[in-house]
């Protein structure tokens, strides 16, 4: 959400939460969600490359951005 607010991003994938924070604070440039990319945990795996054989060992050594510092994917 920061980074889309702060023109960083021009898109970003996350929960219909933050953008009904950011509402619910009164400012008028807010994000609108537009698609559900999930219908239970939320949690989900983004790359910049293809990969049509993924495996979670693909994983390994790699750096992955798990969203806001203390998030549930942060964690997990």
């Amino acid at each position: 959400m920061t980074a889309v607010l702060s023109g960083d991003a021009d898109i970003g994938f996350m929960g219909s939460e933050a953008s009904i924070y950011v509402y619910n604070e009164g400012k008028e440039d807010y994000v609108v969600n537009f698609a559900q990319l999930t219908q239970r945990a939320g949690n989900f795996l983004v790359s910049r490359d293809k990969n049509e054989n993924f495996k979670w060992d693909n994983v390994k050594g790699k750096t992955v951005i798990g969203g806001r510092a203390g998030g549930r994917q942060g964690i997990m």
